[in-house]
């Protein structure tokens, strides 16, 4: 061991594993710094540094192995002359400039997400157009750039000054003792590879505690390879056919039959009664539109003067909840009605093409069906899902160039957005047709720059964004109340997710409120539904207003039905999957754990349940999730099915 550590490529990695571990713990230190009022201050943020450096050392064994092949593959003499140790000089600052901003990068995403590196990190560096073009307009790049450099620079003469690079230039050169650097290099990454994962780490009290332990680097490779999770070998199982029977019992109501009594025909026949209405329907999905930000749920800054008075004019639900924490996540409950299944959105999947979606009564009936998007709807492959799924695609790459006055990384500002829908709803009454379009706006979203004169806020504010998204509402309803089709259309508003999901416990529910309504003067009345619902129960209430008969494979359900529908929610972080109900909340975890707590709803409260409580509400979430999660993985929601009969 000795001898290994005497070789020129065996110091080189200690050299480039200490700065690695260096900048890792004091990365470490500054996110506990930004998180230090929602960390626990007690033994377990001791326990926390400790499992976070040992993901340092797994982490930084893997950063060795290009500066063990470095030592082995240029020239001996090279290395140990001037401008061979000017060259590693040269690479240590890129190595530490790389880190840094991997560091600084962490910072500002725990500043937007309240996490280390996870699912959205992995999808912001497969889509970098929009990605690089939003971090340029919101932060001063050559500032930090600059900031980098300097900092890289000043480490790099730091080893040089202590005399670190001298010491790795009189390492021993010789053949056996670089090769047995090598295979020792490489055995440790064999070692942390097969033999440290994330599920190790303990289940914390505290999450944020929990994003202490990990390391970023290593939280980010994992995510990556964990873009979708296997529900049946990861998750609590029913066995047989019991998830899909209990499903099938927990889904029917009076008004929503079973098509038919097989235990892997999930289908629900819609009975209604009395004429069908042909309404037209014009859905906006709103980017990050927290409930608090209307007075309904404790906004005091008058962010939303439009909403807050549509609210009392509309059928509005005041307890709805979000099923996740990113966009297509909203799109898909509110287009499938599904519970979230583990991993990434069913929109983001190869699979998720061709799917009997909301959009598929529309389609039958003759309308007209769209997609509205400000950007580039090839993000998150939007584009892909709704147009296999029967939708015009009117993203900002099918506009005229007149129709954006205003734009940001991420595209054209809301009013922009609303102004071509009201365009093409125009064309599309002209020929005679009713229509369906589903808009989807960006502005309040980073880097929350607007058109000036808007509102009463500063660009580049959250809040300033927040008002302006309210206010293109606004614009929206008041430009539509003069459009002959106006009369005849359902405004259907909700947000896609909160502004925010970051919270103390396992899965913060106050991160998933979001507000939901239907506008419609003189087609439906206003009304406030306070019942507990879920973002899946919108369009199946949409559905009941246009009273349509039709099969759904979805899971939602009419929240104006003549026989209440049960009142629970599912929410989601990714790997936690969970159901929210009257009685508490059920959370199922990887490695088929599960966690029970009575949740009070007024304190926001999250209590253990007491050992045996919980045993039915338990088995129900699993029937829910593990026949969601079978249903497409099955082909039984593609619009051409695959029948398969493995049911688990």
């Amino acid at each position: 061991m000795n001898r290994l550590i005497r070789s020129l490529p065996a110091r080189l990695s200690l050299l480039s594993f200490g700065i690695f571990f260096f900048l890792s713990l004091l990365s470490r230190l500054a996110l506990l710094m930004a998180a230090r009022h929602d960390v626990s201050w007690n033994l377990s943020l001791i326990g926390a540094f400790g499992w976070g450096l040992f993901f340092d050392v797994a982490a930084g064994i893997f950063a060795t192995i290009p500066w063990v092949l470095l030592g082995v593959i240029l020239p001996v003499r090279f290395l140990k002359s001037l401008p061979g140790r000017i060259l590693i000089l040269s690479l240590i600052t890129f190595f530490a400039g790389l880190l840094i901003f991997i560091c600084i990068s962490e910072w500002f995403f725990w500043d937007e997400f309240g996490a280390r590196f996870n699912f959205i990190a992995v999808d912001y560096l497969i889509w970098t157009q929009e990605v690089m073009g939003n971090i340029r307009e919101s932060y001063p790049m050559v500032p930090i750039f600059g900031g980098i450099v300097l900092a890289a620079a000043a480490l790099a003469w730091v080893v040089q000054r202590i005399g670190l690079l001298e010491w790795v230039s009189s390492g021993t050169t010789c053949w056996v003792d670089r090769i047995g650097t090598v295979v020792a290099g490489f055995a440790l990454v064999a070692a942390s590879w097969f033999g440290v994962n994330q599920g190790m780490l303990p289940n914390f009290a505290n999450q944020f505690n929990l994003e202490i332990a990990k390391n970023g680097c290593w939280s980010f490779f994992a995510a990556f390879k964990q873009m979708e999770i296997d529900y049946t070998k990861w998750y609590a199982v029913l066995p047989g056919n019991d998830s899909l029977n209990q499903a099938k019992h927990l889904l029917v109501t009076p008004n929503e039959v079973a098509a038919s009594n097989e235990a892997e025909d999930l289908r629900r026949t819609i009975a209604t009664q009395g004429e069908e209405h042909q309404y037209n329907v014009i859905l906006v999905c709103m980017e990050s539109y927290s409930g608090d930000y209307m007075t309904y749920a404790g906004d005091k800054d008058g962010l939303s003067p439009n909403l807050d008075r549509l609210a009392t004019e509309s059928l509005f639900f005041d307890n709805l909840f979000a099923t996740g924490t990113r966009t297509v996540r909203g799109m898909e409950a509110l287009t499938l009605n599904l519970p979230p299944t583990p991993g990434q959105a069913i929109i983001y999947r190869p699979e998720g093409t061709n799917l009997k979606t909301t959009f598929t009564p529309f389609l039958d009936r003759g309308y007209d069906c769209g997609f509205f998007y400000g950007g580039d709807g090839r993000f998150d492959f939007m584009n892909r899902y709704f147009s296999t799924a029967g939708c015009r695609i009117m993203d900002v790459m099918a506009w005229e160039k007149s129709d954006t006055t205003f734009k940001t990384s991420w595209g054209a500002c809301d009013e922009d957005l609303f102004n071509k829908t009201i365009s093409e709803a125009d064309k599309t009454y002209a020929a005679g047709k009713p229509f369906h379009y589903f808009c989807m706006t960006t502005s309040n979203h980073r880097p929350f720059d607007f058109p000036e004169g808007r509102v009463d806020r500063k660009n580049h504010s959250r809040k300033g964004a927040v008002k302006y998204a309210d206010w293109a509402i606004g614009d929206l309803i008041a430009k539509s109340s003069a459009k002959p089709w106006f009369k005849n259309t359902l405004f259907v508003i909700v947000a896609d997710h909160c502004s925010g999901s970051a919270g103390k416990t396992e899965l913060d529910v106050t991160k998933f409120h979001i507000p939901a309504m239907v506008y419609a003067p003189g087609l439906v009345p206003a009304k406030k539904v306070s019942s507990l619902c879920s973002q899946i129960d919108l369009m199946p209430t949409v559905f009941g207003i246009l009273n349509w008969k039709h099969d759904t494979l979805g899971y939602g359900h009419d929240l104006l039905a003549a026989a209440a529908p049960p009142q629970r929610a599912f929410v989601s972080n990714y790997q936690k999957i969970a159901l929210l109900r009257q009685d508490g909340l059920a959370i199922l975890k990887p490695k088929q754990t599960h966690s029970l707590y009575d949740y009070n709803f007024k304190s926001d409260v999250l209590t253990p349940m007491a050992e045996g409580k919980g045993e039915t509400f338990l088995q129900d979430t699993i029937a829910y999730y593990q026949s969601a999660s079978w249903l497409f993985k099955s082909g039984k929601l593609k619009r051409t099915e695959t029948p398969k009969t493995d049911s688990k």
